[in-house]
């Protein structure tokens, strides 16, 4: 065993911070930009919002400043895609890192964003009890049943668990449980579905109807939605147990969900396309983003005469460069962003001009190869971002699909599985509901559409969309 020292020679690519910078800044959507730049218009007093398209920068900068910002400029623009390791900046998070020059002190307090106030269920139906004249006693306990239901307003422990654990009676409890079932929203306080379902039937005044009956007479057979045999043990026509059904479906199985705190957030487009003169024209939809320029009360402190002592233009110095270069990236970003959705534009033309039905394959590769920027850049500026159609609001991602290969007459031919979705979607929604089509009918017509797919894949498609097979599709008119 030898030991000794080795000198070698070896080339690598390394990204500066602005770089980096630029890249996490394509990650983040519209509503994400408008708060980063909100919280560093606050930590940059160099920083300030205008109405201004362009901020005037070059104008206040140094002599000797501005070769030096544009060399190292250029010489960043100069990097090629194909030589950097993407994967060593794929990390998650938004944390830009605007005040990298400034030391942090790591027993600082930082503090949470503070959430959009929203009304548990609990609250909610807490402050109904002020409405009744309850008995201290009994007000206790139905406190306490309130306490016990779960998300969705089900209250799953046993009730005898509730006697043993409270020393009180059965029938305390359950006079207490029929209170809570009372409440607002109805259904709430349940035990299980077929008692949901039966609560929100009696506050309709429906507690005599057939849909009623179903519910409490034949549940295993309503669960199973077996038309027939329900016709059969309640004397009438299949049509009149479909409409029963149809009521049942309007029900809310989770009451006490719309309390929960999760409900879906706002879809704010990053992107519009519109057809204007023939030609599709995309525009950003940054209007809620403050636009940026440096202020000049703080760009004059580094001209030349500033009688500004040294740390001071120091960390100005600091402080314009990245605001200049935070400026730079945005307009960086826009442009990016502009050219994938043209570029997705022109493969996409059918889906375009025709709807999701004609959506074709595309790989986040082709686009990288069109525009000439990486696929890593790519799937940084799809993700998260939604582009408003005349179709709808579509989220990127979903021109970006997978490809069946097809025999042709001519060859073969390569089909998007979003496609056969749509037309699955489309086949099941114009279909006769007294005579639903099979996954094999549907198989069929795909084949003869020159989508050939098996059933089982229809099968698999039609799970995915969430869709119903055939037998519960079937309806009675």
């Amino acid at each position: 065993m030898n030991l000794g020292l080795d000198i070698s020679l070896k080339l690598q690519q390394k990204l500066s911070f602005q770089m980096i910078q630029s890249l996490k800044l394509l990650q983040v959507n519209t509503l994400q930009l408008e708060q980063l730049l909100k919280t560093e218009l606050e930590m940059n007093p160099v920083l300030e919002a205008s109405d201004e398209i362009e901020a005037e920068i070059e104008a206040v900068q140094e002599p000797e400043q501005q070769d030096d910002l544009k060399g190292e400029t250029e010489e960043d623009l100069k990097t090629s895609e194909d030589d950097i390791d993407w994967e060593a900046y794929l990390e998650e998070g938004f944390d830009l890192g605007y005040s990298y020059n400034e030391e942090r002190d790591p027993n600082e307090e930082r503090y949470e964003p503070a959430p959009v106030y929203q009304e548990t269920l609990e609250e909610h139906i807490t402050k109904q009890l002020s409405e009744r004249k309850i008995p201290q006693k009994m007000l206790l306990m139905v406190q306490f049943l309130i306490g016990c239901l779960d998300a969705d307003g089900y209250l799953r422990i046993d009730l005898q668990a509730i006697t043993d654990y409270t020393q009180a009676t059965v029938f305390d409890v359950e006079e207490a449980l029929h209170i809570v079932q009372t409440m607002d929203p109805p259904g709430v306080g349940s035990r299980n579905l077929r008692e949901c379902m039966m609560l929100q039937l009696r506050t309709r005044g429906q507690d005599e109807g057939l849909a009623m009956r179903i519910i409490d007479e034949a549940w295993d057979l309503f669960e199973r939605l077996k038309i027939p045999e329900l016709s059969r043990k309640f004397g009438v026509e299949p049509r009149r147990i479909q409409e029963a059904i149809d009521v049942l479906k309007t029900l809310n199985p989770k009451p006490g969900a719309h309390y929960a705190g999760d409900r879906s957030s706002t879809i704010i487009p990053d992107l519009i396309v519109e057809k204007i003169d023939g030609k599709y024209v995309v525009m950003l939809n940054d209007r809620s983003v403050p636009s940026l320029h440096i202020s000049n009360a703080y760009a004059k402190l580094l001209k030349r005469g500033s009688t500004a002592k040294g740390d001071v233009k120091k960390y100005l110095r600091d402080k314009f460069n990245s605001a200049t270069w935070l400026i730079r990236s945005i307009e960086q970003r826009k442009n990016t962003m502009l050219r994938v959705m043209y570029a997705i534009i022109e493969r996409q033309r059918d889906f375009f001009e025709k709807g999701p039905p004609h959506i074709n394959p595309l790989k986040l590769q082709d686009i990288a190869d069109m525009i000439n920027m990486h696929i890593s850049t790519i799937s940084r500026v799809t993700s998260n971002k939604y582009v408003q159609t005349r179709h709808g609001i579509f989220e990127l991602k979903y021109f970006f699909t997978e490809a069946i290969t097809q025999e042709t007459g001519s060859g073969t031919a390569d089909v998007s599985t979003e496609r056969i979705k749509n037309r699955i979607k489309e086949m099941i929604g114009h279909e006769n509901a007294s005579e639903p089509l099979s996954d094999q009918k549907i198989a069929e017509q795909l084949e003869k559409e020159g989508m050939a797919v098996a059933r089982r894949t229809v099968a698999k498609y039609r799970e995915q969309l969430k869709l119903l097979p055939a037998r519960l599709r079937l309806k009675y008119v």
